[in-house]
């Protein structure tokens, strides 16, 4: 793991080679990448410490995993402190997608714009330049409507959902909107039991089943020629016994078939994040978002494919190096 970082202060380029710790994720369901970095900051013959004052928040931090970028990103905090135990420096920040997500849109309505053109629209003033969207789902919207509070990400979020599609920012900082991977073979083998061939052997798992922001029946309000209720149920849930509604006002739902569809994609995404799977593994393996792993644990029970949603990379005096992969099922992932 190295990183390089172009100072904006001193306008020029440092090297980091050595870490004493780093905690670095990848994740679908979170808008902005996050990093976290400790360095040593030995104290010279003068007694000042040799990396002080060096790093500073809004360096541009770009992270390399062998030679492969894993985050292109901005430093948002830097603390420098010491103790009995030495003397560091600790950075936090986030990818560049975090620029779109730090700023207000402007509140406007847009009439008669492709996706794609309102993406860069909105990404371009902030130095993105790599885009790519699926063009089957590259619709023409008739109105996009950006209220006061919103940021440029959650409107970049909320139309690219309506067409079907998500959004992310890649280790490369093209931002692209398309379907996931769930229809993919799966990438990877995580299991312990020995029968299983060419798996990767799990240090630690986790299965979480969360049933709080659950809803069985989503009800949308709308409005056509006249007001209207429209009503969705999901039938598997019903059989589990949940009895859990959630009502709604949709401008966009203009008819029952509109407003149904709606309330169904309200239902599945308060099922999101509801079961997660959680492994640790050694470090040395190169894992990636957006893609399927099969994965077989006897002591849980678990037996399956599954996608990919995040991937923490982590170094810490106590266990070494680890990579913490959470997994969700296939068309629940996001």
């Amino acid at each position: 793991m190295r990183v390089i970082v172009d100072s904006k202060k001193h306008k020029k380029q440092f090297k980091i080679q050595r870490m004493s710790e780093y905690d670095i994720e990848t994740s679908m369901d979170i808008p902005a990448d996050h990093f976290n970095i400790i360095i040593d900051n030995p104290v010279g013959f003068d007694g000042c410490g040799v990396n002080a004052e060096i790093l500073n928040p809004n360096d541009k931090f770009t992270i390399y995993e062998d030679d492969d970028v894993i985050l292109d990103g901005i430093a948002d905090d830097v603390d420098e402190g010491w103790s009995d135990e030495g003397s560091k420096i600790e950075i936090d920040g986030r990818d560049k997608s975090m620029l779109l997500l730090e700023n207000d849109a402007e509140p406007k309505t847009y009439y008669k714009l492709k996706f794609s053109d309102f993406l860069k629209k909105l990404a371009s003033p902030y130095g993105f330049t790599s885009f790519h969207v699926n063009p089957t789902y590259d619709k023409v919207i008739d109105k996009i409507v950006v209220e006061v509070g919103d940021s440029e990400w959650d409107t970049l979020q909320r139309e690219c959902k309506k067409l079907g599609m998500w959004i992310w920012c890649t280790s490369s900082s093209t931002i692209i909107a398309d379907v996931l991977n769930y229809k993919e073979e799966p990438s990877y083998t995580f299991s312990n039991d020995m029968s299983v061939q060419n798996a990767i052997r799990i240090k630690r798992f986790l299965k979480r089943k969360r049933g709080a922001d659950i809803k069985n029946e989503v009800w949308v309000r709308g409005q056509g020629k006249k007001t209207f209720t429209a009503k969705f149920k999901d039938a598997a849930l019903v059989t589990l016994g949940y009895i859990r509604r959630m009502i709604v006002e949709d401008g966009n739902a203009k008819n029952i078939a509109e407003g149904e569809k709606i309330a169904k994609r309200y239902l599945n995404e308060r099922k999101r994040g509801s079961f997660e799977i959680e492994i640790i593994i050694h470090g040395r393996h190169e894992i990636e978002t957006n893609k399927t792993a099969y994965v077989k644990d006897k002591v849980t029970k678990t037996d399956g494919v599954f996608f990919i949603v995040g991937v923490k990379r982590k170094k810490s005096d106590n266990v070494g190096q680890e990579k913490i992969i959470r997994l969700r099922p296939l068309w629940e992932g996001l």
